[in-house]
């Protein structure tokens, strides 16, 4: 399978993520879990561009160290931070757990899913534009 299999591979599980937590946020689930599928759906389209373009990225979920590899190839990726996109890897991975005290509130459900859809759309493009 060549790389641009996989990395379509990838983009199309970020995006199935996408619609999870777009899902669940309409039927009113607890936001800790649309949180949860923002960050993975950012995840995964970061990963499928790092495929792309052949870079190793290891077991990790952590959208800084993602966005730093891309950023390597395209400085572009850092417009990512200004975002704050970075900001759902620690929220997602903490709220998951009942102990970190960490609530989160469907209004920051909302903002997650709105920079999921922004980081997606934006590495879509950068995905389509090396394609062509």
């Amino acid at each position: 399978m060549s790389n641009e299999e996989i990395a379509e591979k990838w983009l199309r599980k970020a995006y199935t993520d996408l619609r999870v937590a777009e899902k669940l946020f309409e039927i009113g689930e607890e936001p800790w879990v649309i949180v949860f599928h923002a960050q993975q759906a950012v995840e995964k389209a970061l990963k499928a561009y790092l495929v792309l373009h052949n870079r190793h990225f290891g077991k990790t979920h952590n959208l800084s160290q993602l966005i730093d590899l891309c950023s390597e190839i395209d400085q572009g990726f850092q417009q990512l931070y200004e975002l704050e996109v970075d900001e759902l890897y620690p929220l997602a991975i903490e709220a998951r757990y009942p102990d970190t005290g960490i609530e989160i509130t469907i209004d920051e459900a909302k903002e997650a899913i709105e920079k999921a859809r922004t980081a997606i759309s934006f590495i879509t493009r950068k995905i389509e534009s090396k394609k062509s």
